[in-house]
């Protein structure tokens, strides 16, 4: 199967809390994948297509946990699987250096890791 995507995933586990603009709390995630327009994931609750979240990513970087920045997204599909619920998030803003440093950083973390 052709892969129709225009920036390349990474395969990546990283813990993942995500708070949606209509609630206070923030649900439990599994980040699976992630690129430059944003990451697949596993999460706790169910997620609304097109809702704008707020997403932190806890990655390991050897032996160290990193928290990477609050970064806005986008939900741009759920599918429930089993007792979970995969879902996309697009980022909305521009990932960069300059505006997310450790997201950035975990980019190049994960591209490190082939």
């Amino acid at each position: 199967m052709e892969e129709k995507r225009k920036l390349r995933r990474r395969y990546m586990l990283a813990e993942v809390k995500i708070k949606s603009s209509e609630s206070q709390g923030w649900i439990e995630a599994v980040m699976l994948n992630i690129s430059r327009g944003g990451i697949g994931l596993y999460a706790s609750e169910p997620l609304k297509k097109r809702e704008k979240v707020s997403i932190k990513i806890t990655y390991m970087e050897g032996q160290k946990p990193v928290e990477a920045e609050e970064i806005p997204g986008l939900v741009s599909w759920v599918q429930p699987v089993g007792g979970r619920f995969g879902a996309g998030i697009m980022f909305e803003a521009k990932v960069n250096r300059l505006n997310f440093p450790i997201l950035s950083r975990c980019l190049e973390y994960a591209r490190s890791n082939k």
